[in-house]
């Protein structure tokens, strides 16, 4: 019955252990998809790509306009009526007749102008595309580069996540590095104890403890020299996160790292052919370009438009019923010919499709490269990985025994030391490979995208460990 509880608590604490590892590194990735300031600016940059599709969106609906004019003129051209001189002879004609001044006979000449002294025009226009294939085919190109721009974001946000947790193992080796330094220097005072003692008995000579400060001064560059390592991955660590570079980093123990599912090369392949965001991006640049083909090739179709003016004009403001208006005209407009550019808009269009298609092409071959080497550079850190925990175990063994004999006076200085520095590189080089295997892992979750993205426009940014 005991051996079942401890089994069960054991199991408890390791369960424990992986939760505390994925709710700190998805807490840490979550916080730099939310403050990294150039995730912000590509973010920025596409919701201005949004923007720009709603806009091109309305160029579908009717406008309506209201515009005004008032004129004051003078001068220019005029014309000449004759006025005078045609009914002056019939007046006086008229007169004699009747034997009175009954009509006036000195009328005089007039002369209008073409310009009026005053005048005003004030009018509402509404218009309306009708049958506009550019308008379409715009609207579908800024569509398509909208996803442009969004794929450019997650390509960034899935680098993002990698570098996070490069760097997040790298503070937590530089961590580990400079705890194991503080160990050995307990060894090394211990060392430099026995080493006095055994001087002050006449058992060895005063060399035995000029080399035990040696390894003792040397062991002090090596921890300046880890601490600096320290601090300069937090503070990258937290330039990430865009928080301040001196920042606390909360570090996992080592029974926290994650666990990783297994997964074979071609099933790495697979889902980066699927969920590369590159891919994406070239493809949306691809059926962008066969639209700006279709919307060169719109050029020669006419477009037919409704227009509907309403207003009131004259010499001056009234709103009377002979005074206002309204206008109403159907505009078709035709490009007959305009020196043969549409015809190379065309061709510029097709081209630049045909060189995306084969940049295509060539991601597809780097994509399945970058996958081969980051799963067999995978398959080697697990392999050094055990190898470097032989070596600790060895290395360890091997100290112990000479340590015994060193205290016991049956093995010189020399070998001690030697077995000492033997025990702390192999330890050194057990954390570097370690935190290398879940770097190379970090760089497998990238370039196989193993992982959804999920980041909402003006809304929280989200990172997901589910598997796809």
């Amino acid at each position: 019955m005991t051996k079942s509880l401890t089994m069960l608590f054991l199991l408890l604490v390791l369960i424990a252990d992986i939760s505390q590892a994925e709710t700190v590194l998805d807490n840490y990735v979550n916080q730099a998809l939310q403050n990294n300031l150039a995730l912000q600016q590509q973010q920025f940059s596409f919701e201005e790509s949004i923007a720009s599709l709603k806009q091109v969106r309305g160029m579908f609906l009717p406008s309506l306009t209201a515009s005004t004019r008032y004129t004051r003129a003078g001068g220019g051209r005029a014309i000449s009526f004759p006025i005078g001189d045609l009914i002056n002879p019939i007046h006086q004609s008229l007169n004699q007749l009747l034997g009175q001044p009954a009509f006036p006979g000195n009328l005089e000449n007039e002369q209008t102008s073409f310009l009026r002294k005053e005048e005003q025009e004030t009018k509402l226009r509404l218009a309306q595309p009708i049958f506009q294939p550019r308008l379409y085919y715009n609207y579908k190109i800024a569509s398509n580069l909208k996803d442009v721009k969004k794929a450019e974001r997650d390509v960034l946000a899935r680098q993002l996540v990698a570098e996070v947790k490069t760097a997040y193992f790298r503070s937590l080796a530089a961590v580990q590095v400079v705890e194991l330094l503080e160990k050995t220097q307990a060894l090394l005072d211990e060392n430099l104890r026995v080493s006095q003692s055994l001087y002050d008995n006449q058992k060895v000579t005063r060399e035995v403890i000029y080399r035990a400060e040696a390894e003792l001064s040397e062991l002090t560059q090596s921890r300046a020299e880890a601490n600096k390592n320290m601090q300069l991955a937090a503070a990258y660590f937290n330039f990430l996160l865009n928080r301040q570079l001196d920042a606390m980093v909360e570090i996992m123990s080592p029974g926290a790292l994650p666990v990783y599912p297994e997964l074979s090369h071609t099933e790495a392949v697979v889902l980066a052919g699927r969920n590369r965001e590159e891919l994406r991006q070239v493809n949306m640049g691809v059926a962008a370009a066969g639209n700006r083909v279709k919307l060169s090739r719109m050029s020669f179709v006419p477009g037919v438009s409704f227009l509907l003016d309403y207003g009131v004009q004259g010499d001056q403001y009234r709103f009377k019923a002979d005074d206002d208006f309204w206008m109403a005209s159907l505009v078709l407009e035709w490009n007959l010919f305009n020196g043969f550019q549409d015809k190379y808009e065309v061709r510029k269009a097709k081209l630049e499709r045909r060189r995306l298609m084969a940049q295509l092409t060539e991601l597809e071959k780097q994509i399945q490269l970058q996958v081969r080497e980051a799963y067999d550079n995978l398959i080697v850190a697990q392999e050094t990985m055990t190898a470097a925990s032989d070596r600790v175990k060895a290395a360890r063994s091997s100290f112990d025994i000479v340590e015994s004999k060193y205290h016991q006076g049956l093995s010189p200085q020399i070998e001690y030391l030697d077995a000492r520095t033997t025990m702390t590189q192999a330890e050194i080089n057990q954390i570097i490979t370690t935190y290398n295997y879940h770097i190379r892992y970090a760089e497998l979750e990238r370039v196989a995208a193993l992982f959804p993205i999920n980041i909402e426009v003006g809304g929280k940014l989200q990172y997901s460990m589910e598997e796809q």
